[in-house]
């Protein structure tokens, strides 16, 4: 099997840091000499050094080092492998580099499953129409199908309402998803939406959410007794 191209940079560091440089020259204009500490000229005090350039180096060697990093991802997810400075297959980089991308793209779709679920609640409730079993945005990594209101389960549920709390961006806590999830699927609240759904489908929605809801105060007793053990 043939391996797609060559790419040879100097081996990275580990993890995506960028390190500062291991040697910062110093100013001509801060070399200490005995002569300025001793015989102090005229006017000295009011002599300004020119600011050194350390800083500028450094973000220019930052700079380069993300262009770097940017070019040896898009030379993986294109298939190909990473060189060495030798010319020698750096498999752990490319390896590296490969698991990232996988993950990137898990998160992308949890973030992508949670947002659509958000989306249509709001579609929902911005509109007046007449709604199915299949038109509500059910809690599910898998929609039900046709009123089967057994899919309805603890495990299902949590997989779905926690999945995209494990993305590295995400700052929402569980106990606040838990919260905004029984107050979205609270009986009182949702009886606005049973009033919508179609005669065939009113008992299957009811008892759907009445299972949700369930499910939902469970996650909230057990998130409290985690945080409050007896």
């Amino acid at each position: 099997m043939s391996t797609k191209g060559y790419f040879a940079f100097p081996p990275s560091t580990s993890g995506t840091s960028r390190p500062y440089p291991t040697f910062i020259p110093q100013s001509p204009n801060t070399k200490e000499t005995s002569d300025h500490k001793s015989s102090p000229e005229k006017g000295d005090e009011t002599r300004r050094e020119e600011p050194p350039h350390d800083e500028e180096r450094i973000k220019r060697l930052h700079k380069e080092r993300e262009l770097i990093e940017t070019s040896e991802i898009e030379w993986v997810r294109g298939g190909g492998v990473l060189r060495d400075a030798q010319g020698r297959r750096d498999k752990a980089r490319t390896e590296r580099i490969r698991a990232e991308l996988k993950l990137q793209e898990e998160e992308k779709a949890k973030m992508s499953r949670w947002r659509e679920y958000d989306e249509r609640w709001k579609a929902l409730a911005a509109s007046d129409n007449a709604l199915a079993f299949a038109d509500i945005p059910w809690p599910l990594l898998t929609a039900p199908s046709s009123r089967d209101t057994n899919a309805f389960t603890l495990p299902a549920i949590s997989e779905f309402l926690f999945e995209s709390l494990s993305v590295r961006a995400n700052t929402v806590t569980k106990k606040s998803r838990i919260r905004s999830s029984i107050l979205r699927w609270h009986p009182d609240k949702s009886s606005l939406i049973v009033g919508r759904v179609v005669a065939e489908d009113v008992d299957a929605v009811r008892e759907g959410i009445h299972a949700v809801f369930h499910c939902l105060k469970r996650l909230q007793d057990d998130e409290r007794d985690h945080h409050n053990p007896v």
